[in-house]
């Protein structure tokens, strides 16, 4: 009996780059517009930043990244105000992701 060798997982592949396919277009249809906040809102987050600095409270920042709303816990460890970023546990975010902080 002679083996097809690979030929015969050449139809299995197909079915797998198909699933990668669909979990890519499923990924790209959840993806949101960054909600605009208002002056006021983008002010009351930049006090409760600081405030929460500096009493090294746990918050929790929800924040916008690639298409997406995401939201990280934990103490802030570092304020950067020439880059606007913000050191959070092991990530870095920049203050125009935040939408808001708990």
């Amino acid at each position: 009996m002679k083996d097809r060798g690979i030929i015969k997982w050449q139809p299995f592949n197909s079915v797998i780059s198909s699933q990668k396919i669909m979990e890519n277009l499923r990924k790209e249809k959840e993806k949101v517009e960054k909600p605009i906040l208002s002056d006021e809102e983008i002010k009351e987050i930049e006090e409760k930043i600081i405030e929460a600095y500096y009493s090294q409270e746990l918050v929790i920042l929800k924040f916008y990244k690639d298409g997406y709303i995401n939201f990280l816990k934990g103490k802030i460890k570092k304020i950067d105000q020439i880059t606007k970023m913000i050191y959070f546990n092991d990530t870095k975010i920049f203050f125009k992701q935040i939408l808001s902080i708990y």
